[in-house]
């Protein structure tokens, strides 16, 4: 039944980047070659033992702020909504801009939601432990400015308000309200030859982020963030391309129900159950893209292994969760080398699909 599941899906998103693909094809004049603004869009046809039945959409606009600025990247502004079978919904709209010559990058995004979960009680059941529902209305809104302090260093501050209503179904519908504000700063490097569809460089993000009561914040914690991802053009053709990555979330102190990670299809694709959770996730994966020859299309392929702890010391005795699979991708607009496609995942009894803009490790 599960391998069904993702041949399924796996067809369905084939057919609608094929779909998409013609649309654009037919569309690809001079004219549209020419335009300040390109959009991306795909559609959300998903399925998941969680959320059942996922219905939603994602489009993206992709523009150059300053025209005669040639060193930065195109900016993007993104849209996003979702609807499940268990009555969860999302929506969000995002913005990325890179200004004055790559020297500023200015990111912020805003999530409104209710979303009916789950997760994983190892003490009931007799300690054979069981699912147990939960929902989270959530309200977030995240800024974001770096400078480039150094060559291709950027540093500055991030600010997020987050205040998330959980009611817990096997516990009477109890009501646990929290505000989870903080405060930060970001340090990156970024050496990538582009940033929407890197072949060569490096992109490192660490970010440190203060949750503290004069915020508002009910916990008193702080999380360490720190992305690294390393590219390269295994032929020197631009085509096929290896990428390595490691991921840490970390956090200490008074960490709330709501302030945990989760192992899922955000770093590790492969899970979407929400079984394996902790106050920190460490993930090590690795990707291999190929655009094929004379083509708008390609293939991704990917393999990693996760662990979820309560802290650092336990993660040479806690389980290693692997997750791995394969995507499809279509290059919508060749210009920019914006690419959508699906990812599906396997992971420890457990799989996930994904559907994206662009390409993963891209923060």
């Amino acid at each position: 039944m599960l391998k069904h599941l993702l041949c399924s899906q796996l067809v369905i998103a084939l057919l609608t980047i094929t779909q998409l693909a013609f649309a654009q094809t037919k569309s690809d004049s001079t004219k549209t070659k020419n335009k300040k603004v390109r959009f991306a869009a795909i559609p959300i046809i998903n399925y998941n033992r969680t959320q059942g039945i996922i219905v939603g959409a994602m489009t993206s606009a992709f523009y150059k702020v300053n025209k005669n600025d040639t060193v930065s990247p195109v900016s993007n502004t993104g849209l996003m909504g979702i609807y499940t079978a268990e009555n969860s919904w999302i929506v969000g709209v995002g913005q990325q801009l890179y200004l004055k010559q790559d020297k500023w990058r200015v990111r912020a995004y805003a999530v409104k939601g209710n979303v009916n979960y789950q997760y994983f009680n190892g003490e009931a059941n007799n300690n054979a432990g069981q699912y147990e529902d939960y929902s989270n209305d959530v309200k977030m809104v995240v800024g974001q400015f770096q400078r480039k302090v150094y060559k291709r260093i950027y540093a500055g501050l991030y600010g997020e308000y987050n205040k998330t209503k959980t009611i817990f179904n096997a516990y009477n519908d109890s009501v646990d309200v929290q505000n989870m504000s903080n405060i930060g700063y970001v340090i990156s490097q970024d050496s990538r030859d582009d940033v929407y569809f890197p072949t060569t460089g490096i992109f490192m993000n660490f970010k440190n982020q203060f949750y503290r009561e004069w915020l508002g914040t009910d916990n008193n914690f702080i999380r360490y963030q720190l992305n690294y991802n390393q590219f390269f053009d295994v032929k020197n053709d631009k085509r096929h391309i290896l990428i390595a990555r490691a991921n840490l979330n970390i956090a200490t102190g008074s960490v709330p129900f709501q302030g945990q990670g989760i192992v899922s299809s955000d770093d590790i694709r492969g899970y979407s159950q929400g079984e394996f959770r902790g106050n920190q996730i460490y993930t090590v994966q690795s990707e291999y893209r190929w655009m094929f020859n004379n083509s708008r299309f390609g293939m991704v392929g990917f393999f990693g292994l996760a662990s979820a702890v309560e802290s650092f010391s336990d993660i040479f005795s806690s389980q290693l969760l692997p997750g791995g699979g394969a995507g499809v991708r279509f290059r919508l607009i060749p210009s920019m080398k914006i690419n959508i496609g699906v990812d599906a995942g396997l992971g420890k009894n457990d799989y996930s699909i994904t559907f994206r803009i662009g390409e993963s490790f891209g923060r």
